[in-house]
């Protein structure tokens, strides 16, 4: 025998072990413990659809006493019923600009979560039972909850889940989502390709971005939203809460530019004030103050032309933004959707010819990541 004959052979075995043991390890579970690095979860962009608690595409329809703590709205179609006896904390939008506004940016958020990669393909298991570490988890046709499913976030603040249904999402009777270790339910998405089901006193979290339409059925609650593009969502004595989520503790401040179009109008023509407020922050800028343009004197705002695409904030006010004839504006309870800006516009007119400078200070724009550090200037000419 060759003298390295038996130095080769259990070297061999060694090998074959080692290679056994590798495969193996592929082909762990990665439901529980730690996920897939190469493909991590992360939120999708969110913009006027964040205040909403729950959006329909085509009605929304409730029975008994429903609490919607947040925004109410259906877009395209215009019918919802059942409120009262359902209570709504926020504002409800049937069929309008800012309705229309969240549909879009919910298909924007949807498609976001669609296209990220699976961490994992769970297809034909019930996440019943699952302790799963944040992650992307796939199922390439329906998936169905029955019993707990914990979310860990191993004491990460920021961990985020992302939940992926080819078809449907259905959880049976009593089922519940926990989060542990520091898991918050501002980063738990699902994303549905047709329709999802919540069964009788499920307790449910995250926010549900279904294609078609959602049902909540008797005593279901969710902390997240309910967010369907193109069906209905049906309540039965429900409780869905947008989730309160955690600034981050270094904000970027907010900016504010302003602009008028046309710039150069003749004496008693109009011309179009636009003010933007900009946040790069991932998360909303809540005003903290009133936002006053007051406008310098001769020019004058032109009755019933004010408008605004920031959002108001979950209280039921009657004009939140300012009407005056020589100022516009923002009272503290509106917001700027992350990473997002919004308008404040209004149509202006002189009825003097001069050089009108308006101006907003360093400052004026008051929000809980801090105040616009620059000011705001344009210049309307008035031949």
């Amino acid at each position: 025998m060759n003298r390295f004959g038996s130095f080769f052979k259990p070297m061999t075995w060694i090998a074959a072990l080692l290679l056994a043991a590798l495969v193996a390890g592929c082909g762990a579970d990665q439901t529980s413990g730690q996920g897939n690095a190469l493909s991590a979860a992360t939120a999708p962009p969110l913009g006027t659809e964040q205040v909403y608690a729950v959006l329909g595409g085509s009605t929304v329809t409730n029975t008994g006493s429903s609490v919607i703590t947040g925004n109410l709205g259906v877009s395209p179609g215009s019918a919802i019923t059942g409120f009262p006896p359902g209570i709504v904390t926020g504002v409800t939008h049937a069929a309008d600009a800012e309705a229309l506004q969240a549909q879009t940016d919910t298909t924007a958020a949807y498609l976001n979560l669609e296209g990220q990669p699976c961490t994992s393909d769970l297809t034909g298991q019930d996440l019943g039972g699952m302790t799963l570490v944040p992650g992307v988890y796939c199922y390439s046709t329906s998936a169905q909850l029955t019993g707990e499913l914990r979310l860990d976030a191993e004491g990460v603040s920021n961990a985020v889940w992302v939940f992926k249904a080819g078809s449907t999402l259905t959880t049976a009777v009593n089922s519940s989502v926990v989060l542990i270790n520091g898991a918050d339910p501002c980063n738990v998405y699902w994303q549905i390709g047709s329709s999802a089901t919540l069964g009788t006193t499920t307790s449910f979290v995250g926010s549900i971005l279904a294609l078609t339409s959602i049902t909540l059925n008797n005593g279901a609650s969710v902390s997240g939203r309910v967010l369907a593009r193109n069906g209905a969502v049906t309540l039965d004595n429900n409780i869905v809460t947008v989730p309160v989520c955690n600034v981050p503790p270094t904000s970027i401040p907010p900016t504010l530019s302003k602009s008028f179009s046309p710039d150069t109008i003749n004496a008693g023509g109009v011309s179009t004030l636009t003010i933007t407020l900009t946040n790069a922050n991932g998360t909303p800028a809540n005003l903290s103050g009133p936002l006053i343009d007051n406008l310098p004197p001769g020019l004058t705002v032109v009755a019933g032309s004010v408008s605004t695409t920031c959002i108001e904030t979950p209280v039921p006010l009657a004009g939140w933004f300012i009407v005056d004839t020589g100022k516009v504006g923002l009272t503290a309870e509106g917001l700027i959707p992350a990473n997002s800006s919004c308008t404040v516009t209004a149509q202006v007119t002189a009825a003097a010819a001069g050089t009108y400078v308006n101006s907003l200070p360093a400052g004026a724009l008051q929000t809980d990541h801090g105040n616009n550090a620059d000011p705001a200037v344009s210049t309307l000419v008035v031949h």
